[in-house]
């Protein structure tokens, strides 16, 4: 299902950059024309990018627009060309939008995408409307995952270059899963808390951390709830190996 809808740029990614530099420039909420003056573009090209723009939090939203302190920031380090500091300030912009976030994860809960199919991706979870010009939006949002270093292209593929990129389609191993293991590559961390031992009368909170791949992962649920009932009935586990014993 498509996300609430987004207004993507309906730019490419360095004609964006010209907007956010020539906000930048402006010491106070510019016009249209003013922009337009600024970055050498027609104010209707300008328009089209100032929803996603202030979707983003790079300009403040109004009639007379100006940038945000984000925006500033990012508008320095564009007109220095200073690959660190536009880095570091396209992943803060990355980190703190819900959408480009989600799409940053589609890539790492995928592992691989082809450059066409995550335009498709980016187009329909944004809700809008295919057209080359939103297509073209969608492509200069994959430019701005890479300029921010969460997306890279790797032998003609985009796949997650970074491991904090948060998915909310984690895998969550439950102790009576009876699911078949991911096929995905990605390490599956959870957490399985409150095992109790009570051979003492005190209570003792255990939380049990487990990396595992995919390919580890056969037998383990049974495993983790022997060690839980092992942990919760230390008597009985202990009759039962003298029982066994006998």
């Amino acid at each position: 299902m498509a996300e609430d809808k987004f207004k993507l740029p309906r730019s490419s990614y360095d004609e964006i950059c010209k907007i956010i530099r020539a906000y930048g420039h402006s010491t106070h909420p510019a016009s249209l024309s003013e922009v337009a003056r600024l970055c050498g573009m027609n104010k209707t090209a300008i328009s089209a990018n100032n929803a996603f723009l202030a979707n983003i939090e790079l300009i403040e939203r109004g009639k007379a627009k100006s940038a945000t302190p984000k925006g500033s920031d990012l508008a320095q380090a564009l007109e220095h060309e200073l690959p660190e500091q536009i880095e570091e300030r396209w992943a803060r912009v990355v980190g703190e939008n819900e959408f480009l976030e989600k799409m940053a994860a589609a890539v790492k809960i995928r592992g691989k995408m082809d450059s066409s199919t995550f335009e498709s991706h980016i187009a329909y979870s944004a809700g809008e409307a295919k057209s080359p010009q939103v297509m073209t939006g969608a492509r200069a949002v994959i430019d701005m995952l890479c300029a921010a270093g969460v997306v890279r292209e790797d032998e003609g593929q985009l796949v997650a270059s970074t491991s904090h990129i948060r998915s909310d389609e984690d895998v969550q191993i439950s102790l009576d899963s009876r699911a078949s293991p991911p096929t995905s590559n990605s390490v599956i961390q959870t957490t399985i808390p409150q095992a109790i031992a009570r051979s003492t009368g005190a209570s003792l909170h255990i939380e049990l951390r487990i990396d595992a791949k995919p390919s580890e992962l056969d037998g383990l649920g049974e495993k983790i709830h022997q060690l839980l009932l092992e942990l919760n009935n230390p008597d009985q586990s202990g009759q039962d190996d003298r029982t066994s014993d006998s």
